[in-house]
């Protein structure tokens, strides 16, 4: 049995020293070298991590999720340590630096769909695991915000090496709660399935994942949706600081930032009460593309803007946590690790192309022709969702 308190404050520990980390690490390499381009090679390092996340999905699948979740949280937490002893002690050597952050940003991608596989493994009724669902992302977006407002004042205060010595702290502590959370569940393998019990073939065990994924009702028409989605989630991010700089101020940006995670923690407090659906999805992705497109009319509006970046992280809230609960719900245990991995990488695989393209669009093309290709993005997967709600039926 999950202890679930102690569950979301090893949750909220762990995302406030990722957050942490993220930010320090940036800040410390773009003063040690003064140069962006070396920052943006982190970033993109980062990125690429996230989108190769299907070949981690077979180690994952193979072992225990509590045993993969706690091994790779402890891995992370040796290297922050290690990476606090580069700070103070080898200040100059980059290359190791960016070499262990890749490791942690690794080690990342293993434990994520390892620990969301346990709330299947813990949680038997869907209405509780949409529930908990619903409880961790509210979770992420406070402690993301937490994490950002912690890392200003550490960073004014603190070094960034004693900065990154509170984050490897609180990723200790993390692993402590995680202990304390999983005692009571038993260390048992995922039932390995017939495909499995024939190959030993690492590759076919790899694209397994995508194979079941193209065979399940839900998830083959969800996997190209969040294809379509991963072109428009980092030009959105792009787009935010754009706008706050076209009316003149640097507070609004956190502004919006505050108003999109407002209207999400709202949508999740709401949707955390549903039973999850296939049905609810498709609509609810196609009308967050509402206050996305009727943004074009109010860009000199900051009050307008924020009333619509709210609606939008309020519609977005609700296909996201449904649609965590039905990938959850639909996916057998044994390729539950392939099938999490494989749909990572599907909602990061546009990223790096995004980012590039939508900073050079804002700086030729206008705001509006970005928001509007966006919005098509978002609509073209809302409307493929409406194939797997036709399927489910």
């Amino acid at each position: 049995m999950l202890e679930k308190k102690t569950y979301l404050l090893s949750r909220a520990t762990m995302l406030l020293s990722n957050s942490l980390f993220g930010m320090i690490i940036i800040w410390w390499l773009q003063t040690q070298t003064g140069k962006s381009s070396l920052v943006g090679l982190t970033n993109a390092i980062f990125s690429i991590t996230a989108a190769l996340s299907i070949f981690y999905g077979p180690i994952i699948d193979k072992h225990s999720f509590k045993r993969t979740s706690q091994t790779s949280l402890l891995v992370q937490t040796i290297l922050l340590f290690l990476l606090t002893a580069v700070m103070f002690w080898l200040s100059h050597d980059i290359v190791l630096t960016i070499l262990i952050s890749t490791i942690m940003s690794m080690c990342d991608e293993f434990f994520s769909p390892a620990d969301r596989a346990i709330l299947k493994e813990s949680v038997p009724s869907k209405k509780d695991l949409n529930s908990l669902i619903s409880k961790l992302s509210m979770i992420d977006q406070v402690v993301n915000i937490a994490g950002t407002a912690l890392s200003g004042v550490l960073l004014s205060l603190l070094i960034a090496g004693q900065s990154m010595l509170v984050c490897s702290c609180l990723s200790l502590i993390s692993i402590f709660f995680l202990y304390i959370a999983l005692r009571k569940i038993p260390s048992t393998k995922p039932q390995a399935n017939d495909t499995d019990d024939k190959t030993n073939n690492y590759r076919a065990k790899v694209f397994s994942g995508l194979k079941y994924i193209r065979q399940n009702r839900f998830l083959k028409y969800y996997f190209w949706s969040c294809i379509c989605y991963s072109f428009a989630s980092p030009a959105l991010i792009i787009l935010l600081p754009k706008l706050a700089d076209k009316l003149g101020s640097a507070g609004l940006y956190s502004t919006f930032y505050l108003c999109f995670v407002g209207g999400f923690l709202l949508g999740a407090l709401i949707s955390g009460k549903l039973t999850p659906t296939v049905k609810t999805i498709p609509y609810t992705w196609m009308l967050s593309t509402i206050p996305l497109l009727m943004m074009i009319f109010f860009l000199s509006n900051w009050l307008a803007l924020s009333v619509l970046i709210a609606l939008f992280g309020f519609l977005t809230s609700f296909q996201n946590i449904l649609s965590e609960s039905m990938i959850q719900i639909t996916t057998e245990d044994a390729y539950l690790g392939r099938v999490l991995t494989t749909i990572r990488t599907s909602t990061s695989i546009g990223g790096p192309i995004s980012s590039v393209v939508a900073g050079i669009m804002l700086d030729h093309s206008g705001d509006q022709i970005l928001i509007i290709l966006c919005a098509v993005f978002i609509l073209i997967g809302g409307i493929n969702m409406l194939f797997a709600k036709e399927a489910a039926n």
